[in-house]
């Protein structure tokens, strides 16, 4: 597993390969996301590190289409983003937003309420780590409302 996470952590600084709309990423974009009811506009899902009991994390790849976004929500364990192409936008409830590109780390604690997403007319993709598992649950909150979304990109 320790040579796993080496490799993807030399994958992100390196670059890779080209994806949709010649958005350009380490990791493959992989299928239409299974946890599509939770997010607004069409996501892709590739799992690289199963939840389990030794790592205590889950690690997935996670690409966007323009406008795509997550609906609010919080994870009991936090979650770590690590943005590997595009541009992209994070907002925790009643901070400002804030732009993401390529190289940017998020780091969200434990219970914060918040949502991600690409930018209008950007494609994005970044890693989600989330910790603390087996305990680490997550909690799919209301979607963020088109009004919400366009208010926030200026």
């Amino acid at each position: 597993m320790k040579k796993l996470l080496n490799s993807l952590l030399c994958v992100i600084i390196i670059g890779g390969t080209v994806m949709a709309s010649n958005l350009k990423q380490p990791f493959p974009q992989g299928e239409l996301n299974s946890y599509g009811k939770f997010f607004t506009g069409t996501t892709y899902l590739g799992r690289l590190v199963e939840k389990d009991n030794i790592w205590n994390s889950s690690i997935a790849n996670v690409t966007f289409e323009p406008n795509a976004r997550t609906n609010w929500h919080k994870h009991s364990g936090g979650q770590i983003l690590l943005v590997t192409a595009g541009k992209g936008l994070y907002k925790e409830e009643g901070q400002p937003v804030r732009v993401l590109t390529k190289g940017d780390i998020v780091q969200i604690p434990p219970n914060v309420v918040h949502w991600h997403g690409a930018y209008p007319d950007e494609w994005f993709a970044h890693i989600s780590i989330e910790s603390n598992i087996p305990n680490n649950t997550t909690d799919w909150l209301n979607a963020v409302t088109d009004d919400e979304y366009t208010s926030e990109v200026k």
